[in-house]
């Protein structure tokens, strides 16, 4: 899941960065750090559902990071950060959704999902892992939290 994540967050990124320079921002869990300029990064990809490649431009080089031991991943440009962490956007992924989701940026407190004719269908506290939402009939829903109202489909 996070392996998606990454890479849907790139390629939003990329799409609102345009030609501009940027950076790439790699912070672990042990609290290091690593930066990568738009110049100096040829290709960002995945080797497996546990690893993170970068590779270099000018020398090829491939830099392996356990997906498990990142903390935050973004793009910070002079006009505008794009990041994945806490304290972002709320978003439900994936969207539309057959089985599970997640609510990205919520997680630990109460929700409430909601279908589109106003019907509340579930009310749970959300710890941030998946979501069944398998025995929801198809249609759009709400998920309200204690401030926020998402919107998701059920296919």
């Amino acid at each position: 899941m996070k392996k998606l994540i990454f890479t849907l967050m790139f390629v939003f990124a990329m799409c609102g960065l345009n030609a501009q320079s940027y950076e790439l921002v790699i912070k672990m869990n042990d609290g290091t750090e690593t930066i990568w300029n738009y110049e100096s990064l040829h290709n960002i990809c995945f080797e497996d559902e546990t690893t993170l490649i970068i590779v270099e431009r000018d020398n090829l080089y491939t830099h392996p990071y356990n997906i498990a031991e990142i903390n935050k991943l973004y793009f910070n440009s002079s006009e505008n950060i794009f990041e994945l962490g806490e304290n972002n956007n709320s978003f439900v992924f994936p969207n539309p959704a057959k089985d599970d989701v997640r609510i990205i940026g919520i997680k630990n407190q109460e929700i409430e999902i909601i279908s589109i004719d106003g019907k509340s269908m579930l009310r749970i506290f959300y710890d941030g892992k998946s979501l069944d939402v398998s025995s929801l009939p198809q249609g759009l829903y709400l998920i309200k939290t204690n401030n926020k109202t998402l919107k998701f489909e059920k296919i």
